[in-house]
């Protein structure tokens, strides 16, 4: 049975909810796929967010602004009418598979040993490459001549990374797994971004790790010949800007967390989860079903290998972060 039906009229209608041209009815409405798909989504995970302006009146009209308050677009769908009642769930089925922290630990590593390989034989190559002092890594600047090479080698060996971590998404649609591949990969770099430099500089101050083994100065800039980069003092001072914004969002609660090796596991799993995209119904079930192993899995560490009884605020703060860095990724 599909939720999905044409309309009669070849006269095109607006969804009530956002407002874009329609030519088919959702969950028995004039609604359009996305905000359907968004209302089910959130009503199945019984999920609520925050106003972003905080008084419940933001636009949800998204041929104003594509990036709209989810509370606000929630709030709309049901003030509409629309109505989802959600599937029964499938039994656990014990497994002696590897989970699925198991396969993105030791995904992860061989991923960044592989980019880390890539990188430095990159690097090494550039005969203007400028390298960064540090006690103990081999670590290079950010450099124009170099950075795009670098980039799409990493591009590659992180499809690699998702492709054996989320095997299950290669039977959907091309459409639908570059789809969750495009968003998931900038959300695993910005979170990478903040943890390795964490891990390597202690923070975030003159040195922002942007790859394995390169890093942004910001009392430099930009390293190599730009004299072919159009307005390269305005690209800086953009890019800067861009990292406060972004800063001034994530850094409180990603510093205030301080995640653990296993939390930071759930986290690289579960950011796969929270997403705006226009979806497949089967391709939002594989989401939702590798969000709910991935917080099963953690839940056992916690009990078996930490000894806690109540981890419901770890748990709480983890999922909190990753709506932020879903709010993150939807605003800049």
């Amino acid at each position: 049975f599909s939720l999905t039906i044409m309309r009669v009229s070849g006269q095109d209608e607006r969804c009530l909810v956002c407002s874009i041209p329609i030519n088919s009815l959702h969950l028995g409405m004039d609604t359009c796929r996305a905000c359907s798909s968004f209302f089910k989504r959130v009503t199945a995970k019984d999920k609520r967010y925050p106003c972003r302006k905080g008084d419940s009146k933001c636009t949800t009209d998204r041929v104003i602004d594509k990036s709209v308050c989810r509370s606000c677009r929630y709030d709309k769908c049901v003030a509409v009418g629309l109505a989802y009642e959600r599937p029964p769930q499938l039994p656990h089925r014990p497994s002696a598979s590897p989970t699925l922290l198991h396969r993105v630990e030791v995904e992860y590593k061989a991923l960044c040993e592989r980019r880390r390989h890539q990188e430095l034989r990159l690097a090494r190559a550039h005969s203007k490459q400028r390298r960064i002092p540090h006690p103990t890594e081999e670590l290079y600047s950010v450099n124009v001549n170099s950075c795009y090479s670098i980039f799409y080698a990493s591009g590659v060996e992180a499809f690699e990374f998702f492709s054996n971590v989320f095997p299950e998404l290669k039977r959907l649609e091309q459409e639908d797994m570059e789809a969750i591949f495009k968003e998931y990969v900038g959300k695993l770099s910005m979170f990478e971004c903040y943890e390795r430099t964490r891990r390597i500089w202690g923070g975030l101050g003159r040195f922002t790790m942007w790859s394995t083994v390169t890093c942004f100065d910001a009392e430099v800039g930009f390293d190599g010949d730009t004299s072919g980069l159009e307005h390269s003092d305005f690209l800086k001072s953009f890019a800067l800007n861009f990292a406060a914004d972004q800063n001034a969002i994530f850094l409180p609660l990603f510093n205030r967390i301080e995640l653990t090796e296993q939390e930071s596991y759930t986290l690289m799993a579960i950011l796969i989860s929270e997403t705006d995209t226009d979806l497949s119904e089967c391709a939002l079930r594989l989401l939702d079903g590798y969000r709910a192993e991935a917080l099963e899995n953690l839940q056992v560490h916690y009990r078996e290998q930490l000894g806690l009884s109540d981890c419901s605020r770890r748990l709480g703060n983890l999922m909190t972060l990753n709506h932020t860095i879903q709010e993150c990724k939807s605003l800049f």
